[in-house]
């Protein structure tokens, strides 16, 4: 016997009365808090409390309760719906059952792809580079993210998930003026880039500071027609992502709406920083203030649409803030992300 708690009076089934061997009898139930993916009510089977699925095909509730005893009949069942259900009800009754079924059947897991475009930028006044180029504007960069996403289904609204991703973010210091001399001293070196063997010799400067442009113009060149170039500082990163977040159901649909929160770990895999000027780009180093492990605080929601029991596609714009991206900076500068990802994810 069943232990599920019934709120609705027993009732049993009459399918297939006039058929062969039937009719069916199995004694059912309603309870409110099982639906359809329709919202609708489904008769549940006393002795396994899970959805009944006659064998015998669509025919008439015997409802005795009903017929003698109407003011204390089943409370979520009117009479009309029971002497005068449409074919067509009685088609989609029957479809709602067989989905219920194939979810029961269901695991909790799912596992599927993700990608996304992902843009980085960052609020507030600052720079990870220098305090030279803090008053520097600066852009985000439109980078790509992917990887496997793995979710348990934790009770009938919530998810638990995580998985791997490899995201690349970047951006650029713009307004950088650089050349390269005979010699470049220590005071003339970023403390915030540990320099490639090829660019030791390179000075660069913030053009927004007029103190900066006169001391540049009077640094030794190294041949007198060596260009002084005007470009942008470009920092690229690269991490392997690990989320930890949850996702609760707000609409639990065929199609769906989600609320996503959690947190990020981000191990650093890639870090260096270029110097770009029109066609020519120029490998300056690696910034040397990067924590190799960081977090973000992420905040989003999900759009599904679900073609099967087992098959589901997803839609997630996601807002991630990152908390610890750098050891020192310059100034209140906040890198952020927001990423809109998507792919089909699979239930077992």
């Amino acid at each position: 016997m069943c232990n599920t708690v019934r709120l609705g009076k027993e009732f049993t089934c009459n399918r297939g009365k006039n058929e062969r061997n039937g009719p069916c009898k199995a004694r059912l139930y309603y309870d409110p808090q099982v639906l359809s993916q329709h919202g609708r009510q489904m008769p549940l089977e006393v002795d396994t409390g899970k959805p009944h699925n006659c064998p015998f095909g669509r025919a008439v509730l015997d409802h005795p309760d009903i017929v003698k005893d109407y003011e204390n009949a089943w409370q979520y069942w009117e009479k009309d719906d029971v002497e005068k259900q449409s074919i067509y009800d009685a088609i989609e009754e029957q479809n709602e059952l067989e989905e219920a079924i194939a979810d029961n059947k269901s695991g909790k897991w799912s596992v599927g792809p993700s990608v996304a475009p992902v843009y980085f930028d960052a609020s507030g006044d600052g720079s990870p580079i220098g305090a030279d180029f803090s008053s520097n504007s600066k852009s985000g960069k439109l980078n790509l993210s992917y990887g496997l996403t793995v979710a348990y289904e934790a009770g009938k609204k919530v998810k638990i998930r995580s998985g791997v991703h490899r995201v690349n973010y970047g951006y650029s210091t713009n307004g950088v003026l650089f050349s390269p001399t005979l010699r470049a001293a220590a005071t003339d070196k970023l403390a915030n880039i540990d320099y490639s063997p090829n660019s030791e010799s390179i000075v660069v400067q913030s053009k927004e500071s007029p103190k900066n442009q006169a001391a540049f113009n009077s640094k030794e060149i190294a041949l007198s027609d060596a260009p002084t170039l005007d470009g942008k500082m470009v920092q690229q990163l690269g991490y392997i992502e690990v989320p930890l977040e949850v996702n609760y159901a707000v609409l639990d649909k065929k199609f769906g709406v989600d609320l996503i929160g959690g947190l990020s770990s981000l191990f650093l895999v890639d870090n260096s920083v270029l110097l770009e000027s029109n066609q020519l780009v120029t490998e300056m180093g690696e910034a040397n203030n990067i924590n190799s492990l960081n977090f973000s605080a992420n905040f989003g929601m999900g759009l599904n649409y679900q073609f099967s029991p087992k098959i589901r596609f997803n839609v997630e714009p996601v807002f991630k803030y990152q908390l610890n991206t750098f050891s020192n900076v310059s100034g209140n500068f906040r890198p952020y992300s927001i990423g809109v990802y998507s792919g089909f994810s699979f239930k077992f």
